[in-house]
């Protein structure tokens, strides 16, 4: 009879568990000290962004590096860029790393129990795209070879699923990267990848040496469904066309339309060519059954635990009636502690995968990577890119210098501000948070020195 207690101790538990409520974590507010020391060094376009990152501390740790990652990139803080996109990578890959002690971590029970942004595939994919153009623009192809290897890697899982790979961006590149490095053979195998992905783009020259890459359109918007997350393209597509003045002849001005390498809102409405929409059916019918088990489990145990305290009159029970019925009870009470902790752990179940429906995003990426491949001589240093909408109206021409590095060089041009116009990243905290003002506390004024000494 001791038993009593603890197994329905179980069934309350339990009971209370399945209905917990996750709750938003706030942002911290550092000392003004430790705020202006983080902020020192950092770009005054950026301070408030930085500000934020650190009140929102490692819950959007890579989701801040991402965006002020390629904010840097944007400002031309290379360095900075390199340093927080590396940070972002190190928080990823201790989750999304391809081996047996990563899966394990990102099993279900551990992921709702880490709330930590580590983004979808294309947010991951990215951030490993912008570190491989750091790398080249640095001239150091091999590291940035491997980096866009990195990417493609994390477009072939999503949490517990494995998908094909398709993202053509990053086999184009990494054959680039060869192609730089002077090893043509690899970067045959990486452009035969690609092509297997992307059959119309068409592949460098073996002459080219300059890689333009064109960035536009708003990224991809995450929207919730109740349990189910939604992908929404938010703005029309846009064309590029590449414009030069040949050195040799000034007034003439060759030019060539941008092919696109990638559709970002394609690989984030997508897992390996299927609808991200039909995949996450499948996973509410999974926890609809998870939810449905585990109801009828705390039902079970209900109904065990009144056979287990029925203490009801018995006169007229013998010595052996009495002995069965307290094994029955016993009985009933393991039964019924089984079925608490099932019932409990599938409540549980079900409610991590509804957790999923996370819909903090990457707000300043793009929608879309154009490019192409050009030969150009080495005394061309700028290029012009024209933006047009999707009628072919211009929206904006800029001129984007070329960053030459060993045998190649880079054009990167990225249509409308780098710099995220909100420093709180969508649905990174509470809707009444995201509303506050953003106020960064003023330094601490210092006490004169004669004053100090005369508190002393």
């Amino acid at each position: 009879m001791a038993a009593r207690p603890s197994w329905l101790s179980c069934v309350i538990i339990a009971g209370l568990a399945s209905g917990c409520v996750t709750t938003r974590e706030q942002e911290i507010s550092p000392a003004p000290s430790v705020v202006q020391a983080y902020l020192d060094d950092k770009p005054t376009e950026l301070r408030r962004h930085f500000f934020i990152a650190q009140a929102q501390g490692d819950r959007n740790r890579v989701l801040n590096d991402m965006r002020l990652g390629l904010a840097s990139f944007g400002l031309g803080r290379d360095q900075l860029a390199a340093q927080l996109f590396d940070d972002a990578l190190g928080g990823i890959e201790a989750i999304y790393a391809d081996n047996d002690d990563a899966r394990r971590a990102r099993g279900l029970w551990v992921k709702e129990g880490t709330k930590d942004f580590k983004g979808e595939p294309y947010e991951r994919v990215m951030a490993y795209y912008y570190r491989g153009l750091l790398y080249m623009k640095a001239g150091d192809y091999e590291n940035a070879r491997a980096s866009f290897k990195g990417g493609l890697l994390q477009d072939s899982f999503a949490e517990e699923e494995q998908f094909r790979a398709d993202f053509a961006l990053m086999p184009f590149l990494q054959g680039w990267a060869a192609h730089c490095s002077g090893n043509d053979s690899l970067a045959a195998e990486d452009f035969k990848e690609f092509r297997a992905i992307n059959k119309d783009a068409p592949l460098p020259r073996d002459k080219d040496n300059i890689l333009v890459l064109v960035e536009s359109g708003a990224a991809p918007v995450k929207t919730s469904d109740g349990p189910r997350l939604k992908i929404k393209r938010s703005g029309s597509t846009e064309t590029a066309r590449i414009s030069w003045a040949d050195p040799e002849h000034p007034k003439d001005h060759p030019g060539a339309n941008a092919i696109l390498l990638e559709d970002i809102f394609r690989q984030a409405s997508t897992r390996g060519g299927r609808p991200f929409d039909s995949i996450l059916e499948g996973k509410a019918d999974y926890k609809d059954t998870a939810d449905t088990v585990g109801n009828v489990a705390l039902i079970g145990a209900v109904l065990a635990a009144k056979v287990a305290v029925d203490n009801g009159p018995r006169r007229h029970e013998t010595k052996e009636q009495r002995k069965n019925r307290e094994q029955a009870q016993a009985g009933a009470a393991m039964v019924g502690a089984g079925l608490a902790v099932i019932g409990g752990l599938s409540k549980l179940f079900a409610s991590s995968i509804e957790a999923q429906a996370d819909t903090r995003y990457w707000d300043n990426l793009s929608d879309r990577v154009q490019g192409l491949t050009l030969t150009l001589p080495d005394k061309l240093t700028a290029l012009q890119v024209e933006f047009r909408s999707a009628g072919g109206t211009t929206l904006e021409t800029v001129e984007v210098p070329i960053r030459r590095a060993g045998k190649c060089g880079l054009v990167w041009a990225h249509h409308g501000p780098t710099i995220p116009r909100n420093p709180r990243a969508p649905n990174s905290v509470p809707p009444d948070v995201m509303a506050s003002p953003i106020v960064i506390p003023a330094p601490e004024a210092k006490i004169p020195v004669a004053e100090a000494k005369s508190k002393e």
